[in-house]
C-alpha cells in the first residue's frame, strides 16, 4: 500500500512539473508560424547570449538582426526586427498553463496582435482569454467631435515581465496632425488588464 501511495505521489509531482513549462523551452519548441524568422539553432544562440547577460543580435531569415532582450522564467521579449517585437508570457490556468504571444509593429504608429496557445502550441480561441477594447473605452470622457477623429483601430499591447498584467494603449494619434493629436491625447487613458487565472480582466 505504501509503495502504491509513493508511486501516486511521484506521478502527481511529475505531472505538476511537466505542466509548468519554462518560457525558454516554449521559445525553442514554437512552430515556424509563431517565430518565422528564427530557426531552432538560432533560437538556441539567443538563449545562450541572454543567459550570459549579453544583449547580442543574431541574424534572422530576412537578413536582418534579432535580439532576445529579456528572458525570464515565464516571460520573454524578442526584438525580432528593427520595427517589430514578440512577447511571450506563460500564464497559469488551473493545473496547466496558457501561452500568451503579443506581436507588435512600430512604424509611424504602434499596433499589436495577441494570440493564445496551449503548451503544445495548439492555437486557442482568443476571445476565451481577452476581449479587445473598443476605441471608446480609452476615453473616460470624450465628446463626439474627439471620437470622430479616431476612425482607425490602432492599439499597442504590452505584457508585464514582473506580473500578470497587460497594458493597452490607443496609438492612432501618432498618425494625426499636431492639433488633433493634442486634443485626443489630452483625454486618452491606458487600460490595464490583469490575468485572473482564466482570462484577462480590466482593472
Amino acid at each position: 500500500m505504501r509503495k502504491i501511495l509513493l508511486i501516486l505521489l511521484l506521478l502527481c509531482a511529475w505531472s505538476t512539473t511537466s505542466s509548468a513549462q519554462d518560457v525558454r523551452a516554449l521559445f525553442m519548441d514554437a512552430p515556424d508560424a509563431v517565430l518565422p524568422l528564427l530557426p531552432r539553432n538560432v533560437r538556441a544562440d539567443c538563449i545562450d547570449f541572454a543567459d550570459a547577460g549579453m544583449d547580442y543580435p543574431v541574424s534572422n531569415l530576412l537578413g536582418g538582426k534579432s535580439t532576445l532582450k529579456v528572458l525570464g522564467k515565464d516571460y520573454l521579449l524578442l526584438q525580432s526586427t528593427a520595427v517589430s517585437t514578440v512577447e511571450m508570457k506563460v500564464l497559469p490556468m488551473g493545473e496547466s498553463s496558457v501561452v500568451c504571444v503579443v506581436n507588435t509593429v512600430s512604424a509611424e504608429s504602434t499596433d499589436s496582435r495577441i494570440a493564445f496557445y496551449d503548451t503544445d502550441w495548439k492555437r486557442l480561441d482568443t476571445t476565451r482569454f481577452f476581449a479587445s477594447p473598443s476605441i471608446r473605452e480609452f476615453f473616460a470622457d470624450a465628446d463626439k467631435s474627439v471620437l470622430d477623429l479616431c476612425d482607425i483601430y490602432l492599439v499597442s499591447l504590452k505584457l508585464n515581465a514582473a506580473d500578470s498584467t497587460l497594458v493597452a494603449e490607443y496609438t492612432m494619434p501618432d498618425y494625426m496632425n499636431d492639433d488633433d493629436a493634442a486634443k485626443v491625447r489630452a483625454l486618452l487613458n491606458k487600460i490595464v488588464y490583469r490575468w485572473n487565472g482564466a482570462r484577462f480582466v480590466k482593472e
